[in-house]
């Protein structure tokens, strides 16, 4: 796709402004949030759940966040504006990006989704189970998102507003991981058996109200966390992993948690990431090309376009700015229209993830067999789901790229990087994914011609708190960034992100 395609400018979020809540996270529990004094008696719970659902699609992972930040850490996307900053290690100079994820995800999802478990839990009028654990697995993705890129974030005392709660302590992310992990297996036991207490009918974006498609993203995402974990604690991690694999997992591309996006003039409907590519500008990025171009694979006429003369050229990420200088005024590849077109999809999970974990269990004896049929499984499905003909996925799973080899990490490393592949559009996990496994490998910049920015060259863990927390939750945010050094730096490690060196 090329610029200067007149984009409007597209509303970020769809709110149902029925009744005001304060600014904060979940509490996990619903004993801790059993009243709502500040609410409307008589809201309808499917209502608050389509606006939540619809924010999980369209801002935070699918916005300015994922976009700018996301996308530029994992390597995919070059920026050219004033999101050089991001791209060379350095802190973003607005600070808005960072405050657009914490507030989206706070404000615009788990609100929604705290609400509804206070309106449905055991013994309230409205007590309806399939709705309580499918709003309670949306708010853990919305607060695994916040603590990876984090860290320390507000879990049991966040959301709490209504309840005076307006400065809630920050928890560390072993303490959180734990919890969202024994949350998710609560409702995965309680999706089994809810059949007759679905009640989603035309509210339910994510899966319309499929309650076994509930369950296979509800055990995927616990497999995920565990699998997020199993390198700093295995012992733990080992016994969620063996329980995920024991239950449905999505398989299939019909069981994508996924938002077909339409090309049309409506700004609510069309990609999200479409409002915002012609602003920003961005070129793809080296890495992807040269991964994708160096193997022959069929996803790069998907993911870039060519430049003049029929070619895909990346621009490095980090250029110092004598070198970037030099090389903007040269042709370079834009991102393709699957990734940043009107129709382009928004995935909060695919068949294709759940895949590469299964086949990384398998290499290192977590559960299941045969690592390579899940490994290439994956492939097939990421290309079936982006576009790629059938004859062109059976070329490509013969080549040697397609079937694992060599030494027990050499095969991880070809895992780690086609899950990274896998995961486009959704840069927040993939940039999580790069930092657990380590791959695809991200050379240590050098200061010559990539930026040697805040970090030394190295990839960042995190990202640092939003201005406004440090303004109005001072104290707490304060004892939280003395737990990670006392610096709130890009370099503190996330608790999980251990294993790159």
């Amino acid at each position: 796709m090329k610029k200067n395609i007149n984009m409007k400018t597209y509303s970020k979020l769809f709110i149902v402004a029925i009744f005001t809540i304060g600014l904060g996270a979940c509490d996990e529990r619903f004993e801790e949030v059993n009243t709502n004094p500040n609410g409307i008696a008589d809201v309808d719970p499917s209502h608050l759940f389509a606006s939540g659902a619809r924010a999980s699609f369209r801002s935070g992972i699918a916005g300015s966040y994922d976009y700018r930040v996301g996308s530029q850490l994992a390597h995919y996307y070059v920026g050219i504006q004033n999101d050089r900053q991001i791209d060379k290690y350095q802190q973003d100079l607005t600070g808005g990006v960072y405050e657009s994820l914490f507030g989206s995800e706070y404000q615009s999802k788990i609100k929604y989704y705290n609400e509804i478990m206070k309106l449905t839990g055991p013994g309230m009028e409205k007590e309806n189970e399939f709705q309580y654990a499918v709003s309670d697995v949306m708010a853990v993705l919305a607060y695994s998102i916040l603590t990876d890129a984090y860290g320390s974030i507000p879990y049991f005392e966040g959301a709490l507003g209504n309840s005076g709660e307006l400065s809630p302590v920050y928890d560390t992310q072993d303490v959180i991981y734990e919890d969202m992990i024994n949350r998710l297996s609560t409702d995965i036991e309680t999706l089994k058996t809810a059949e007759g207490t679905v009640n989603l009918i035309g509210q339910d974006p994510v899966f319309k109200n499929d309650s076994d498609l509930w369950l296979r993203f509800s055990n995927s995402l616990r497999l995920r966390l565990a699998m997020r974990m199993r390198h700093v604690e295995p012992g733990k991690a080992a016994g969620f992993i063996s329980a995920s694999l024991g239950e449905p997992l999505m398989t299939s591309n019909l069981h994508n948690a996924v938002s077909y996006n339409v090309d049309g003039e409506n700004s609510q409907l069309y990609s999200p990431w479409y409002g915002t590519f012609d602003y920003w500008n961005f070129r793809i990025s080296d890495k992807i090309v040269t991964q994708l171009t160096s193997t022959n694979d069929p996803r790069i006429s998907i993911y870039t376009d060519t430049i003049n003369d029929g070619t895909y050229k990346g621009l490095v990420n980090g250029l110092v700015d004598a070198v970037f200088a030099d090389e903007i005024e040269k042709e370079h590849s834009f991102p393709g229209e699957y990734l940043v077109g009107k129709a382009t999809p928004t995935y909060l999970m695919t068949a294709a993830e759940i895949a590469f974990l299964q086949a990384e269990c398998a290499l290192f004896g977590l559960g299941g067999t045969d690592a390579n049929a899940h490994y290439q499984r994956g492939i097939e499905l990421t290309m079936r789901r982006v576009g790629v003909s059938e004859d062109d996925i059976t070329t490509f799973l013969a080549t040697e790229t397609a079937t694992l080899s060599g030494t027990q990490e050499e095969q991880f490393e070809q895992i780690g990087t086609q899950l990274w592949i896998s995961l486009a559009p959704n840069y927040t996990e993939a940039y999580a994914t790069m930092r657990r496994t380590g791959y695809p490998v991200i050379p240590t910049r050098d200061g010559v011609i990539t930026e040697l920015g805040l970090t030394n060259g190295e990839l960042p863990s995190r990202v640092i708190y939003p201005l406004s927390e440090k303004l109005t939750n001072n104290t707490n945010v304060e004892d939280a960034i003395n737990g990670i050094g006392g610096d709130d730096v890009l370099t503190a490690r996330v608790w999980w992100d251990i294993r790159r060196k």
